[in-house]
């Protein structure tokens, strides 16, 4: 459905990068449709009324957050007795939402109140961040910020740069939320459990969130809901982790506790020292994760469906001198603990850790509504999926009031979000128009269409010398007046994000050499 009313209030779920790329954008629109984004001064009369950005978490700055204490290793013991831990909703726990009656007349000033249900477990919501000690950017500082704020006083040492560390990331992403005084929108503690479509006695539509709000410290849930003209939902994609199906994954577990854990578990190489590990997965986590642990580590294996499609991945591989390679597991021993290949060799190993990505998922959303469209490819134990229903991953082509920010996969992520939430603030402020809904289907019907992905093993993907032709320049297109193309403000060069790969092997070989310690790679 394409919009048709005028969007005076906002609701963005999220907040991280992508959140916060929107809220800027957002509240920096003239009622008469302009852009004062780049000058940091606020509109006079504003496009909109309200914009409010909910994040469940205490701090904002999304994946980006650390938390000491991460969320649990693996589903609870009854999800993997089910044998649907491979999906995300086998695995997500849900609070019970307050019956309508309940809700009826329950506000933010004043709320229904209740305590937290004994068997919900906070920790299989996957709300923590998979941010871990030492963790720093596989792109270059340029392309890890938005184009209207430069970053400044960074603390990375000499064997990192152009990367920069999480630290940084995280002051950087503060600094912006307090330049463009930008927290009174934001409400943290607060998860947008449903959102749903109502229809008004004036025949007016609206979205109506449920929303949950509830400190870390706490057992004591307030429960509300409240009317938006618009919904954008930046709740990024590393939340829910995916799990590979694997015979015998259940009584291992049952056996074993404390062996098979997700790699958003992870949080320090010293949890893993004198350890005989094996380690899940080719993909840029596992190189990450590799450096850190071969160092300390009694021996490391590495267990892979196919050789990385990173070339930059194998010659680091290949450094490392205690490190061996394995196919894929089929099956758990829980009579031996050992593991087995699909070559048949067994092992048995202290840790293993799946390095195997994330689900692409939407608690808050009805399926059956299909505002965003999953096709998921569980039953081929790949996290793979590709997200359909989205013109420019960002509309959705069901109901044009609903978009998403976030959700394309490239070197270029932050200035991607940016562009998205650009192109949001154009639409809903009424200063641009999006196509005719035929061609909106068509731009995401040749995408999701295709049987394998233009770029490896990512359905969300582009390649950096087509992304403006493909995505970014249709985005911007949306944009209102007043906003620069952000990729020519940055006057980027595709060379500079290809510095990142000399960069992280220099990096990955001064920690596996014990050249340099992770504190000192990172100031």
């Amino acid at each position: 459905m394409s919009i048709n009313k005028v969007i005076k209030s906002v609701a963005v779920i999220g907040g991280g990068p992508a959140g916060i790329a929107c809220v800027n954008e957002l509240v920096h629109v003239s009622q008469n449709g302009r852009s004062l984004l780049e000058t940091c001064v606020k509109p006079v009369t504003t496009a909109f009324d309200k914009v409010v950005c909910f994040e469940q978490n205490s701090k904002l700055g999304g994946v980006w957050n650390f938390f000491k204490e991460p969320d649990a290793q693996l589903p609870p013991l009854h999800a993997l007795n089910r044998g649907t831990y491979n999906k995300p909703d086998g695995i997500y726990e849900r609070p019970s939402i307050p019956n309508r009656k309940s809700l009826q007349s329950a506000t933010r000033e004043h709320p229904f109140v209740r305590l937290s249900e004994k068997t919900l477990s906070e920790e299989h919501r996957w709300h923590r961040n998979a941010a871990y000690k030492d963790l720093f950017t596989n792109v270059p500082e340029k392309y890890m910020r938005f184009s209207y704020t430069p970053m400044e006083n960074l603390s990375r040492g000499r064997y990192l740069e152009p990367l920069v560390s999480m630290d940084d990331i995280t002051d950087y992403l503060e600094g912006v939320i307090e330049r463009y005084d930008l927290r009174r929108h934001f409400r943290v503690n607060s998860g947008v459990e449903r959102i749903e479509k109502v229809v008004k006695e004036n025949g007016q539509e609206k979205w109506l969130l449920t929303i949950r709000e509830k400190t870390p410290s706490t057992k004591v849930e307030q429960w509300y809901t409240e009317e938006f003209d618009a919904v954008v939902a930046a709740n990024g994609h590393c939340n829910v982790p995916f799990i590979p199906k694997t015979e015998g994954l259940n009584e291992f577990v049952r056996k074993y506790p404390n062996v098979v854990k997700h790699s958003k578990s992870y949080r320090d190489a010293n949890d893993y020292r004198n350890s005989k590990i094996l380690l899940c997965g080719s993909g840029t986590s596992s190189a990450d994760l590799l450096q850190y642990l071969s160092p300390v580590a009694k021996g490391v294996t590495v267990s892979q469906r196919s050789e990385s499609v990173y070339p930059w991945i194998v010659d680091c591989f290949k450094m490392v001198s205690n490190v061996q390679f394995k196919p894929r597991i089929s099956k758990y021993l829980h009579e031996t603990g050992e593991v087995m290949f699909e070559d048949g060799t067994v092992g048995k190993y202290d840790h293993v850790i799946l390095s195997t990505g994330y689900h692409y998922h939407f608690p808050f959303l009805n399926p059956e509504d299909e505002l965003v469209k999953i096709y998921d490819h569980h039953e081929n134990n790949s996290p793979v999926s590709k997200i359909g229903n989205l013109y420019l991953y960002t509309f959705s082509t069901i109901d044009n009031s609903f978009a998403t920010a976030g959700i394309p996969t490239f070197g270029l992520m932050f200035h991607g979000m940016e562009y998205s939430a650009a192109a949001i603030a154009g639409v809903f402020s009424g200063s641009k128009r999006l196509p005719d809904l035929k061609d909106q289907i068509q731009w995401d019907e040749y995408r999701t269409k295709r049987k394998e992905p233009e770029v490896p093993h990512r359905f969300q993907g582009f390649f950096l010398d087509k992304a403006e032709e493909q995505l970014l320049n249709p985005l911007f297109s949306l944009a209102p007046e007043g906003r620069t193309n952000p990729l020519q403000r940055d006057r980027w060069r595709p060379s500079e994000v290809d510095a990142s790969t000399p960069a992280l092997i220099k990096a990955f070989r001064s920690l596996v050499s014990g050249k340099c310690k992770p504190a000192e790679l990172l100031k």
